[in-house]
């Protein structure tokens, strides 16, 4: 184990037992949140493979209805990749509201240092997918610049 993640047995203040134990309804609420978040899309992807697939074998008439078997399916796997972006918050936030338990009947800087680093590895989650969505945002943005203006260069031409 990590020399600091080795933390002595020392008591740890009834103050900051006190502050950790405050967040841990809403570390423990956030958690189900997510958790109920990815039910809702494992659900929807199976509803979505599940239409592409029928309407795949219903023929024609189906098909046009509901867009195409070709986009729902796709649709369908990128909900199960969502869903399994959200589990991992959901474990380390449910982590942390276990340990943040552990520390209230066991005030000792072991279980706080538990509780803390199931925190920060949440943390640092979250702050990998921001800086994965600000890259996208950039390149959706410079996409739809680029887009706009073939567009606006493609009715120049025609006029």
């Amino acid at each position: 184990m990590d020399s600091i993640l080795s933390p002595s047995h020392a008591a740890v203040s009834a103050a900051v037992v006190d502050q950790l134990t405050r967040t841990k309804g809403w570390t423990r609420f956030f958690s189900v949140l997510l958790w109920i978040g990815a039910a809702f899309l494992i659900l929807g992807g199976l509803a979505l493979i599940g239409i592409g697939a029928a309407s795949g074998l219903a023929g024609d008439a189906l098909t046009e209805q509901l867009g195409g078997a070709m986009a729902t399916i796709p649709l369908g796997i990128l909900y199960f990749l969502l869903a399994f972006i959200y589990i991992y918050p959901a474990l380390k936030l449910g982590k942390f509201s276990s340990r943040i338990a552990d520390l209230s009947t066991q005030p000792s800087e072991t279980n706080l240092v538990a509780a803390l680093n199931e925190q920060r590895a949440f943390w640092k989650y979250v702050g990998i997918w921001m800086i994965v969505f600000f890259v996208l945002y950039i390149v959706v943005i410079i996409g739809a610049i680029g887009f706009g203006a073939m567009g606006a260069m493609s009715a120049a031409s025609e006029a």
